[in-house]
């Protein structure tokens, strides 16, 4: 952790962000000039509502939970933070509560605070992976909003920029343990109740080894990783007084403690002038936080508190939620958003499906796409369709139905045009999602447990139960109006239809109709495999040759599976066989319908590699003779050749014939008996038997 902030401080991070209290959207949008806007973001992020009343976001502000606190993080730390909270968290929100008290009253205040809760048990794992936990950090979404770490080495490279804005977290191995960090990042809802730091669904191990990243823990053995050392016992009279100093330091009106009193709020539309507000001095005066402000942060504020802000218009609000919950980090809405240049190349996931498969997806009218009770489940981490996305989308549990209910507020559209289903039209909606003669949607989506055979889309089946009907239609009429350069073709270009022989070739029905079969059919559509195994090639008559990923042959290998039980690999890059076995032959389904297939291995058993040649020839192609045997186009140093196999009864005939120059050496299976036939400078026969 030395070193990463060490790293941060060279590159100029860490020093900008002591400046000034950070708040993400504020800085990405609002920072290089002066607005209302972002002063009633600044208003309620910097915990003014808190205060003063009528918090312009949904989800209020408030600060962590102080709960069981001298069970998680260290006592001197947490002196240090009350001190300077800048110093001790570059950025942090936090402003100075104590600049006016003793020591002897700092030390009280932290008494009680000590006071609070009751620890939890936490068991140590049996080890942590810092490695991998930084494979997690990088590609879950932290570098979203915090700095990666110096040292990574991804998909794309090193790090070379931090994007600003990024929170920053403070020397986490002097404010926390191991096993006090996981049980955090497992239970971050607990402890941050408003959502700036959001849930993620961590199971213990990937907690545990995130924690070992983040605390730069190298041993794999947790149990010898320090932790929090217990805060001394203190009186009952100085945790009487801390408590009273901590009511009377008003911090009660962000955070909420056992025995919490009211918090009398002091009406900012009534001051006499809200420019000289204590508050946004510079300066500190007791009783009174303060703030580490820019000038236009400061004017900022002004700019809002002197328009007598009003409850914002649902659209103003959802702008001002995204950019408070710091939600444009990974999504864009109306075109502002997204992952900016610095954090774009963290984002990873299916390759096939462009930045589809990668990016989270916009939440442009997210409110007239989705329903709002599933949506709800999706901001309390209930519901993910996109599998193939490795940055995660967070939960809300507590804020899950006010966030559904803000955006079906403002993008529900109920009189857009809607679909009309007909179960008469059930039979065409079963075609058209098929492969045979429909609109090949089981060519690119899953439907239930059955994969797509191309690129992995996401589940069809199941779509009445996410999508509101009236967007269904609209996107399948004009998918890149939503997502620009999207994968999705757009199947009914102009609104009509490329399937004039099903219903008509009326674009309306057959949507209407692909919708009805997803709501209430029965059978998969057409194109789907229902398992492996139904694919496998059995030679009878003729040899059959297949192209394929094929283990010891490469990613240009020719399998030749000859009647009779004995076939052959052929390795089309170094122009040589290369494995030989008997019995069954090739199970083609991966081949055939995955479009990122493994390398595949022979069915059969007894399965041979014939040894390396003393140098590769290049393979020109293959023919077939009459019988249906290969014949491979090869060539060595500049001279060609062909090489045939056939079989005859339990032997596998290999020949070799050259025009004009002398064959290359070549090399047999091992393991398996060799008869030479013919052997001529020219012409090489050799029967194998086993």
């Amino acid at each position: 952790m030395i070193r990463f902030l060490i790293a941060l401080g060279c590159l100029g991070i860490l020093g900008e962000l002591q400046a000034e209290s950070l708040v993400p959207g504020y800085q990405r949008f609002h920072a290089e000039k002066i607005s209302s806007r972002g002063g009633a973001l600044l208003y309620s992020e910097l915990g003014c509502a808190n205060c003063h009343g009528k918090s312009p976001v949904r989800i209020e502000r408030s600060g962590p939970s102080l709960d069981a606190l001298s069970s998680r993080v260290q006592r001197d730390w947490v002196i240090a933070f009350l001190r300077d909270p800048q110093a001790a968290r570059p950025g942090s929100p936090m402003p100075k509560m104590t600049h006016d008290l003793s020591k002897l009253e700092t030390e009280a205040l932290v008494a009680f605070l000590g006071s609070l809760g009751k620890p939890a048990r936490l068991k140590p794992p049996r080890h942590a992976n810092a490695e991998r936990g930084s494979a997690l950090y990088h590609e879950m979404g932290c570098v979203a909003c915090h700095a990666p770490t110096p040292d990574y080495r991804g998909p794309h490279g090193p790090v070379d920029a931090i994007a600003e804005g990024v929170v920053a977290f403070p020397d986490l191995a002097a404010k926390t343990g191991l096993l006090e960090l996981q049980h955090f990042l497992t239970h971050i809802s607990d402890f941050r109740g408003d959502g700036r730091m959001p849930h993620f669904a961590l199971d213990a191990q990937d907690a545990f080894d995130l924690a070992a990243h983040l605390l730069d823990y190298q041993s794999s053995d947790p149990r010898d990783a320090p932790r929090v050392a217990p805060w001394p016992k203190a009186s009952k009279e100085k945790i009487d007084a801390g408590r009273n100093l901590f009511f009377g330091q008003s911090c009660h009106a962000c955070h909420d403690v056992p025995g919490k009193q009211a918090y009398p709020k002091v009406n900012l539309d009534k001051s006499k002038n809200v420019k000289s507000s204590n508050c946004l001095d510079a300066g500190s005066h007791p009783g009174i936080p303060s703030y580490q402000l820019t000038e236009n942060q400061r004017a900022s504020l002004v700019a809002y508190l002197v328009e007598k802000p009003a409850k914002p218009a649902p659209e103003e609000a959802v702008d001002l939620t995204l950019m408070a919950m710091n939600c444009y980090a990974c999504h864009k809405r109306d075109n502002k958003g997204g992952p900016v240049p610095e954090t774009d190349p963290f984002f990873v996931g299916e390759e096939s499906l462009g930045d589809s498969g990668r990016l989270p997806p916009p939440l442009t009218g997210i409110g007239h796409k989705l329903k709002e009770d599933w949506m709800t489940g999706v901001f309390q981490g209930r519901h993910r369709v996109r599998p193939y996305l490795k940055t995660a989308m967070p939960g809300y549990p507590a804020h899950a139905a006010t966030l559904a209910k803000l955006f079906t507020a403002v993008d529900h559209r109920p009189d857009a045009p809607a679909l009309v289903s007909n179960k008469a039209d059930l039979a065409a909606g079963h075609q058209l999602l098929g492969t045979h003669g429909g609109v090949n949607c089981a060519a690119c989506h899953n439907w239930g447990d059955k994969p797509s055979p191309g690129i992995p889309g996401p589940d069809l089946s199941d779509l009445d139960h996410r999508l509101r009907p009236s967007w269904f239609r609209e996107y399948l009429l004009n998918p890149s109006s939503y997502r620009p350069g999207t994968l999705m073709p757009p199947l009914w270009p102009g609104g009509q239809s490329t399937v004039p022989d099903i219903l008509g070739g009326d674009t309306e029905k057959q949507i209407a109709a692909i919708w009805t079969y997803i709501q209430e059919g029965k059978e998969v559509p057409k194109g789907y495999v229902e398992k492996n195994g139904q694919y496998e090639l059995v030679p009878s008559d003729r040899p059959i040759v297949q192209r394929a990923f094929f283990e010891k042959a490469g990613g240009r290998a020719i399998l030749v599976g000859f009647p009779g039980g004995i076939h052959v690999a052929f390795n089309g890059d170094r122009g040589h066989p290369a494995r030989v076995w008997r019995g069954r032959f090739f199970d083609a389904y991966e081949t055939w319908f995955l479009r990122k297939a493994e390398f595949q291995k022979p069915l059969g058993k007894d399965a041979l590699e014939f040894g390396p040649p003393p140098s590769p020839n290049r393979f020109r192609g293959y023919e077939l003779d009459k019988a249906g045997n290969p014949i491979f186009q090869l060539q060595h140093a500049g001279h060609r050749f062909t090489e045939t196999y056939r079989v005859e009864g339990s032997k596998l005939i290999r020949s070799l014939t050259s025009e004009k120059s002398p064959l290359p050496p070549v090399a047999h299976p091992k393991g398996l008996k060799v008869k030479t036939a013919t052997d001529s400078p020219r012409k090489k026969t050799f029967v194998y038997s086993w």
